[in-house]
Formats: C-alpha cells, sequence, structure tokens
C-alpha cells in the first residue's frame, strides 16, 4: 500500500479501502451485480463462510 503524505490522501476511499478489499473471499468479489455481491458478502461476514 502506498504511503500517503497529507491526510486527504490517507482517508481517501480506496486508500482505506484497499486493504478490505484484498481481504474478502475470492468468491465474493467476482458477482455478478450489486444485489448478488450484498448477499454473497453478507453471508460471508455473518459466518456462514461455506461458500
Amino acid at each position: 500500500m502506498r504511503q500517503c503524505v497529507k491526510d486527504i490522501g490517507k482517508y481517501s476511499f480506496p486508500h482505506r479501502m484497499m486493504e478490505k478489499w484484498n481481504a474478502l473471499n475470492n468468491e465474493v468479489v467476482p458477482a455478478h451485480n450489486v444485489h448478488n455481491f450484498k448477499e454473497i458478502l453478507d453471508k460471508w461476514r455473518h459466518g456462514d463462510r461455506t461458500l
């Protein structure tokens, strides 16, 4: 992850979310649409990790 000198870079959306996105399960990321992504993500986050 890139180092940011200014606060605006530290708290920007891509900088905050990069680590979280990379931690996602490989089956959550390639979802076909937003609804499907949210559904799989909720199952993954709440313990149904049998995907």
